[in-house]
């Protein structure tokens, strides 16, 4: 103990003094490092990764868009409005007279239109429309084609059902243009009627023209 704090040698005590303190200095500088080097290091902390949104996948839309279903589907065909006109379709047509009439006589004859639809329609009785016409073989004697106003014309609804009744009187004579009737008498013999509507509603009359 005596040596160590009362240094023994030939040089002064402070040199003494000095080494020992730069000595100790240096043991302290040794174990600071030691424990700068070895002491527990701080955890950085880690940033947390947010966990990724789970996605769920989207189901496909059953009904289809707009203009999926205009281009898919057809556009319906427009729906007419009001009574549709009484055509071949949708009516029948009759024709009937005198079995017989003389040669200087008349014959009525007596025509109905009837609506054999479900529905009203528009009739329109006119020469555009409606032809009777009377031939004797392949001569043909007279028609309303010869005057317009042999055609008794009209224009209304008819219901679904009903019949429409007109008469034209046949003076059995021959017909040419111009509502010229021939003043000559037809000969006796069979004679046929035949009417027509609308193009292919059709009726005929088969007749005897007899010795007035």
């Amino acid at each position: 103990m005596g040596s160590l704090f009362h240094p023994v040698g030939s040089q002064s005590a402070w040199v003494y003094w000095a080494r020992r303190g730069a000595l100790v200095l240096a043991v302290v500088a040794v174990v600071a490092a030691l424990i700068f080097v070895f002491r527990p290091q701080p955890q950085t902390p880690v940033a947390a990764v947010p966990d990724s949104p789970s996605v769920t996948p989207q189901a496909p839309d059953p009904s289809p868009t707009a203009s999926e279903s205009d281009s898919a589907s057809p556009s319906p065909s427009p729906t007419p409005t009001g009574p549709l006109a009484c055509d071949a379709s949708n009516t029948t047509l009759s024709l009937a007279g005198f079995q017989k009439v003389k040669q200087d006589g008349k014959q009525s004859f007596r025509l109905g239109i009837t609506n054999t639809g479900t529905e009203t329609c528009v009739l329109e009785v006119k020469p555009s429309t409606f032809t009777l016409t009377v031939t004797s073989g392949t001569d043909r004697i007279w028609s309303t084609d010869d005057c317009t106003k042999w055609v008794p014309t009209q224009k209304g609804k008819l219901k679904a059902g009903k019949t429409s009744e007109f008469a034209i009187t046949w003076t059995v004579a021959r017909s040419s243009a111009d509502c010229t009737l021939a003043k000559t008498t037809l000969g006796t013999g069979t004679y046929v009627a035949s009417a027509t509507f609308a193009g292919d509603a059709k009726a005929r009359q088969v007749f005897q023209v007899v010795k007035a």
